[in-house]
């Protein structure tokens, strides 16, 4: 039996497409895109290209573009799966089809320890799962989280090697990215310039400028629209403030700019919106169902958090010992 994948995070519009599975039951079939497949409990058997493969728990197998696979579970399984959005890489002009791999299954620490962004990922999609309505701030540290990743990834292909190179220092990168999110997020009202920002995240208005475009997809001025915008919806949906001095608030220069906004997005002016959203119709998604799922994957991050450092210490002296060689 076929089973129905729906993208949990449609609506959220992330570079990807997110599935949360009760099983694995899929008949054979095939795509242009990459799906990083993760099983959390239970076990599962899987073929691929005329290969069979079995995935127990905390097990990974990532499906290349085009590959030829179905799944089966016996019994109840929970896992998780991302499917690499083609159109986006090739945005950022990162074409896998090009590259060789060889498939074979991982183990979640090994992923995780090997691309640190993985449990960052997650841990951006839990705060999803997690929050009554859309966090553009979270969304948008999420896309840079996976930017990194898929070009990292990329970079290693290029170099017809998977998970056994030195891993490079993100501490920086992490640093910069968060510092600007930040800043963004307590200083949206206010006019924000890429003079001053640049002063944050220690970097030229050019660079930052790069900066913001190669890891968030979008320009500087689109991502501080659309956190005033988050915080415009916020606004419109949970509180009684008059329209006007939410417009005032969110860093609107007027009224009649946000509702060309939102004419745009939702065919809707601030105040039909508002009336939308008090008589409980909601875009996005309401009462996420996966308590189990929530619960692995908050566990299993704590897990990886906690045991950091002695696996970092434990990859260094590794490193070294390859470089004595």
């Amino acid at each position: 039996m076929k089973q129905e994948c729906i993208d949990v995070f449609k609506d959220h519009d992330l570079p990807f497409a997110c599935y949360f599975n009760a099983d694995m039951n899929h008949e054979e079939t095939t795509h242009d895109e990459i799906e990083f497949v993760w099983l959390l409990e239970g076990s599962a058997t899987i073929w691929c290209e005329g290969e069979t493969y079995h995935l127990l728990p905390d097990t990974v197998f990532i499906f290349y573009v085009h590959q030829r696979h179905a799944m089966r579970s016996e019994d109840k399984t929970i896992s998780a799966s991302f499917r690499f959005r083609k159109d986006y890489l090739k945005s950022l002009h990162l074409y896998f089809e090009r590259l060789p791999f060889r498939n074979r299954v991982f183990s979640f620490d090994e992923l995780a320890h090997k691309y640190p962004e993985v449990p960052l990922i997650m841990y951006q999609l839990i705060k999803l799962m997690q929050s009554p309505g859309s966090s553009m701030h979270t969304r948008y540290q999420l896309i840079g989280y996976y930017n990194m990743y898929v070009f990292d990834l990329y970079s290693v292909r290029l170099k017809e090697k998977y998970l056994d190179i030195k891993k490079k220092n993100y501490d920086t990168y992490l640093d910069r990215l968060t510092r600007i999110s930040a800043y963004v997020e307590s200083c949206y009202k206010e006019k924000i310039t890429l003079e001053a920002l640049g002063k944050v995240a220690g970097i030229s208005p050019s660079r930052l400028s790069h900066f913001i475009r190669e890891r968030l997809g979008i320009s500087f001025q689109e991502y501080l629209l659309k956190v005033r915008l988050e915080k415009a919806l916020h606004a419109l949906k949970h509180t009684e403030l008059p329209i006007r001095d939410i417009v005032r608030d969110c860093g609107f220069s007027d009224q009649k700019y946000l509702n060309a906004i939102m004419k745009e997005l939702f065919h809707l002016t601030a105040y039909q919106y508002r009336k939308i959203m008090k008589d409980e119709i909601h875009f996005g998604i309401r009462d996420f169902n996966y308590p189990d799922m929530l619960h692995e994957f908050t566990k299993k991050l704590h897990q990886i958090r906690d045991g950091e450092k002695k696996s970092s210490t434990a990859h260094e002296q590794g490193s070294g010992a390859l470089m004595e060689q």
